[in-house]
């Protein structure tokens, strides 16, 4: 497992069976972990949050690559600069519009030095499966009311011998209750709806106060599981554009996805810096 960075962010170039060991080490484990599916929101709230920016630098033990945006970026981030100065500006920024416009016909173009993406909804499924098979208790924190239950009794009914042993659909400032209703569950495996950075500030600040020995943060997962949301259609996840059917379900995360060019601004920016560095240096 190789450990990169996004805009000062730690990124971990993994595929989803290699995670699934890592969480069996992690199990073994005496002190709590907490895991992440970061995604370039993720990255662009922590530009702006020390706080967060620390969970996932610091304090989060796996980092997934959530979203086609993350791959994209670990492969830009590997273009090699011109030595020509003159030529090193225009290639990188025609470069920069090429991968763009690659987005959704050069999926496996993007695969490299992140082998896949592995988003919250999707690493949900093998990672139930393996709770079964390792016989560890989930608990389903989050989500608007009758979500969590739902989803869990989804999750139960599809993945033969899956123990999900407690849920909890109330606010995150209630901490008190929360952590009494996971240790009287006896859960191994939190799974946290709460949206980021809420969620893995809760499980920083709360984790250690359960008995579980993992804590995740899954965003909308339940919904998507429960059928509260719809995902997109196949050949829109795999070009790498859930983001816009989301939008079109949703136009009111308009001020959310804005923060996908930025993102990519933001990554130009930070590539031209580089090439600076390195003209300097020559």
């Amino acid at each position: 497992m190789n450990n990169l960075r996004i805009l000062d962010v730690s990124i971990d170039a993994i595929r989803t069976d290699d995670a699934l060991v890592k969480i069996g080490q992690l199990m073994n484990k005496r002190s709590a972990s907490i895991i992440t599916t970061t995604n370039t929101e993720f990255i662009m709230q922590a530009q702006n949050s020390p706080e967060f920016k620390s969970i996932l630098n610091k304090e989060s033990s796996l980092n997934l690559p959530d979203g086609i945006g993350i791959l994209w970026a670990a492969r830009f981030d590997k273009v090699k600069i011109p030595s020509n100065p003159t030529l090193a500006y225009p290639f990188l920024v025609l470069t920069w519009l090429f991968f763009i416009f690659l987005i959704p016909f050069g999926r496996n173009f993007f695969k490299n030095p992140i082998p896949e993406k592995i988003s919250g909804s999707d690493f949900i499924w093998p990672l139930a499966r393996f709770a079964a098979e390792k016989k560890y208790r989930l608990f389903l924190l989050g989500g608007a009311p009758t979500i969590a239950e739902r989803a869990a009794l989804k999750l139960q009914t599809d993945i033969y011998g899956l123990n999900i042993s407690g849920v909890y659909s109330g606010k995150a400032d209630e901490i008190d209750a929360i952590v009494n209703a996971v240790n009287k569950s006896k859960a191994e495996i939190l799974l946290v709806a709460f949206g980021s950075p809420k969620q893995e500030i809760w499980l920083k600040n709360n984790l250690k106060k359960t008995c579980c020995k993992l804590g995740i943060g899954l965003g909308g997962t339940f919904d998507f599981i429960a059928g509260a949301q719809n995902r997109a259609p196949i050949w829109m996840q795999r070009g790498g554009l859930e983001w816009l059917y989301r939008l079109i379900m949703q136009p009111t995360r308009l001020k959310r996805q804005i923060n996908i060019p930025i993102f990519m601004w933001r990554v130009l920016m930070h590539k031209l810096q580089e090439c600076q560095k390195d003209i300097k240096q020559a």
